[in-house]
């Protein structure tokens, strides 16, 4: 190969990967989604929430820190739940409870769970996101 062939070669395989850089799937329409999860008035630490898409496609995920805040996780770099319906799942862990490391993984508790004082339930049960920012608070009542 001479020269001229071997700039071309270099100059062609450059230009290919300048144009596939940052070229990747596009993410579907997502908004930022957080809140504080309650009871009596009080936050509630170590609630892990699901949030289901009703028409399918990836769940988000979220851990409620001592304050009783979330924010949902759409992937470990995107912020957010997926635009539309959502039914609300939930584990009660406690404090320190680990954010499970992908969306199909289940949430192992490694702490104590709380006496929440009975049986309960989280409201609402089925929220929807919007484009944008949503804080969508919950509240535990009895159930």
């Amino acid at each position: 190969m001479n020269a001229f062939s071997r700039f071309l070669t270099g100059t062609a395989t450059l230009a290919a990967l300048t144009l596939m850089t940052g070229c990747g799937p596009e993410l579907p329409p997502i908004g930022e989604v957080s809140g504080v999860i309650t009871q009596d008035g009080k936050p509630v630490e170590g609630v892990a929430l699901e949030f289901v898409p009703v028409d399918g496609g990836r769940p988000s995920m979220a851990v409620t820190d001592a304050e009783g805040h979330y924010s949902a996780m759409f992937t470990a770099q995107t912020d957010g739940a997926l635009v539309g319906k959502h039914t609300i799942r939930y584990e009660i862990n406690g404090p320190a409870a680990p954010m499970p490391a992908s969306p199909d993984a289940e949430f192992i508790p490694t702490s104590k769970k709380p006496d929440m004082g009975g049986k309960k339930k989280l409201e609402p049960s089925e929220v929807e996101v919007v484009d944008g920012s949503n804080e969508i608070n919950f509240e535990f009542v009895a159930g």
